[in-house]
C-alpha cells in the first residue's frame, strides 16, 4: 500500500510510545501519562449512565448539545472576561480534534505555525497532519520564550501560533509582558492564536491566566481550546470545546460532519453535569496536586546536578538533568529514562520529544504514596549511582 507523504512520514505520539514500554523491575512506578488521578466525580458518573440507561445516546446536533454549548459559553466568559455566545462553541471529542480541526481549517500547504518550546509533541505532528510547517521557538533558562523570540521566528508564511497555558510539560506560566509580545505578534502579523487551555483550572499558584482575560481585543482571532479530561479526570469520556471567531467554528463544524459527526452524546451529558457542579471537587484536585508539587520539587532540587523550576500549573515536574548525565558518562535523556525505568523503577518520560533535551517529564497525576516511593528511589538513584 503506497500511503501519501504526511502518512508514510508519521509514527505513533512519542509520549504514548515511551509511556507504553514494559519495564523490567519487577515493582514499577508509573509517571509518565498525565490523567488525573480517580475517577470523575460521582455526579459525572451518574449522569453519564442515567443517559445510557434512558436511551438519550442517539444521534445528536454537530455542534453539540445546546445545554452543554450554553454552560460552556458562560464557563469561558466567567473565566476569560470574553462574552461568548453558544454559537461560538463547538464540542468536540477531546481537545486533541479540536486543534487538529482548526489548523485544517486555516492552513494551506507550506504554512508556518509557531510552537513555543518546550512543547507538547503532538502540536508538531497535528501541524505536520494539516499541511502545515511546524516552527519551534526555543526557550530561555526557565523554560519560557526569550523575549522577541516569537517576532524572530516568524516570517510571511506564519500562519498562527499555538499558546499551552499552564505548558506541558513544565506546567509554567507566561507572565503578563510575554503575553503581551504574543498579542503584538498576533495583531501586525494577522495571525491566529490557538490558545490550549486544557490545563487552565490547574493553575496552582494564584488565579488563572488566560490569554483574553489580558488581551480581549485578540477575541476575534483567538480559538480557546478546552478539554473535560485533566480538568474533571474525564479522559476516556474523550469529551471538549473550541470556542472563538463564528466563522472558524462553523468551518470546524463542517468538517466535524463529514468526521466524527458529533462528540459521544453520553459524554456530552456527563458534561453537563460537570459544569453544574460548584467547583468543590476541582479545588480539592488542586490542593492535591500544589502538596505533590511542593514535596516532590523540594525533593528533586536537593539532588546533586538536578535543576527542577517550580510549575505554576498543569500536572507535570520537568526537572534539568543535562549536568548529571553529563557527569555520569549518559549521552541522551532517553537513555537516562531507560535506565530509570529499568534499574529504580521510575517511569518518567525524556525531554528530547518536548523539544528539551536533557529535561525528563515528571507526572504528578499518582497516588501520594506512589510519589513517595518514586521519589525515594530516584534520590537513591541520582545520589548513587557511580560516574562516568
Amino acid at each position: 500500500m503506497k500511503l501519501n507523504a504526511r502518512a508514510a512520514g508519521a509514527g505513533l505520539s512519542p509520549t504514548m510510545a515511551a509511556a507504553a514500554r514494559p519495564s523490567r523491575h519487577p515493582d514499577p512506578i508509573d509517571l509518565t501519562v498525565g490523567e488525573p488521578e480517580g475517577p470523575p466525580p460521582p455526579e459525572v458518573r451518574e449522569a453519564a449512565a442515567r443517559a445510557a440507561l434512558e436511551g438519550r445516546a442517539r444521534y445528536g446536533p454537530v455542534q453539540g448539545l445546546p445545554r452543554l454549548r450554553e454552560l460552556l459559553a458562560r464557563d469561558l466568559s466567567a473565566r476569560d472576561g470574553v462574552a461568548r455566545d453558544p454559537d461560538d462553541v463547538l464540542v468536540t471529542a477531546g481537545g486533541k480534534p479540536a486543534i487538529l480541526d482548526a489548523l485544517r481549517c486555516v492552513l494551506e500547504p507550506g504554512d508556518e505555525v509557531l510552537i513555543p518550546l518546550p512543547a507538547w509533541p503532538t502540536f508538531r505532528d497535528q501541524v505536520a497532519w494539516a499541511g502545515g510547517i511546524p516552527v519551534a521557538v526555543g526557550p530561555d533558562p526557565g523554560l519560557l520564550p526569550a523575549p522577541g523570540a516569537l517576532a524572530a521566528a516568524a516570517t510571511p508564511r506564519t500562519r498562527a501560533v499555538i499558546l499551552n497555558q499552564p505548558c506541558n510539560p513544565t506546567g509554567r506560566v507566561w507572565d503578563a509582558p510575554r503575553l503581551a509580545e504574543l498579542a503584538t505578534l498576533a495583531r501586525d502579523r494577522d495571525l491566529l492564536v490557538i490558545a490550549d487551555q486544557v490545563y487552565g483550572t490547574l493553575t496552582l499558584d494564584g488565579p488563572e491566566r488566560p490569554l483574553l482575560r489580558a488581551h480581549p481585543e485578540l477575541a476575534d482571532r483567538t480559538l480557546v481550546v478546552e478539554s473535560f479530561s485533566k480538568r474533571f479526570a474525564m479522559t476516556g469520556y474523550r469529551l471538549g470545546c473550541a470556542a472563538g471567531p463564528r466563522a472558524l467554528v462553523r468551518a470546524m463544524t463542517a468538517l466535524a460532519s463529514t468526521s466524527v459527526t458529533h462528540a459521544s452524546m453520553l459524554a456530552q451529558h456527563a458534561g453537563i453535569a460537570a459544569l453544574a457542579l460548584d467547583g468543590t471537587w476541582e479545588a480539592a484536585v488542586r490542593d492535591g496536586l500544589r502538596l505533590r508539587r511542593d514535596r516532590f520539587q523540594a525533593g528533586l532540587a536537593a539532588l546533586p546536578g538536578l535543576t527542577c523550576q517550580r510549575p505554576e500549573g498543569a500536572l507535570y515536574l520537568f526537572p534539568g538533568v543535562g549536568a548529571w548525565m553529563a557527569d555520569h558518562g549518559v549521552a541522551t535523556d532517553g537513555e537516562l529514562a531507560d535506565r530509570l525505568r529499568d534499574a529504580a523503577g521510575v517511569k518518567v518520560l525524556p525531554g528530547t520529544p518536548f523539544g528539551a533535551p536533557g529535561h525528563l517529564r515528571i507526572s504528578l497525576a499518582a497516588p501520594l504514596p506512589d510519589l513517595d516511593r518514586a521519589l525515594a528511589r530516584l534520590t537513591d538513584f541520582f545520589r548513587n549511582a557511580p560516574a562516568g
